[in-house]
């Protein structure tokens, strides 16, 4: 196989990993929560409510405090997320074309408009999957 064709194996081989990984933990989840950090998460937020239920007078200002972070740190990751879309963004579609090409990269190098699309989508997606496992 030709350098030059090695990212149309690569990418949507990888693509499917990803996936595949997603429908396990899915799998996972619905099944055997108690095997997965989401599900422990679950589980210790639901006794954490019922905690905070307990005596809400003395654990009102507790509880308010906690949700109010935790909406804080989704906003700064949800922040970060359209950060990291925009910079990939900007260095997939910047043309310059210098000649240096990093020994790092593998497959194509090439400056055509469906490779950078197909980096685009498959390092975004990557991304995109990796932010909402941590939620």
């Amino acid at each position: 196989m030709e350098q030059e064709d090695l990212d149309y194996v690569l990418v949507p081989l990888g693509l499917c990993v990803l996936g595949t990984y997603h429908v396990w933990l899915l799998i996972t989840v619905l099944r055997h929560p108690i095997r997965t950090v989401i599900g422990l998460n679950s589980q210790s937020r639901h006794q954490w409510v019922l905690s905070m239920m307990s005596d809400p007078l003395k654990n009102g200002v507790l509880a308010v405090q906690t949700i109010r972070n935790n909406i804080m740190a989704s906003t700064l990751l949800a922040t970060t997320a359209i950060t990291l879309s925009s910079l990939i963004s900007v260095f997939v579609s910047s043309t310059s074309n210098s000649g240096n090409t990093s020994n790092l990269v593998y497959g194509n190098k090439t400056a055509t408009l469906f490779n950078k699309v197909l980096l685009y989508l498959a390092v975004l997606s990557c991304c995109l999957s990796l932010q909402c496992a941590v939620y």
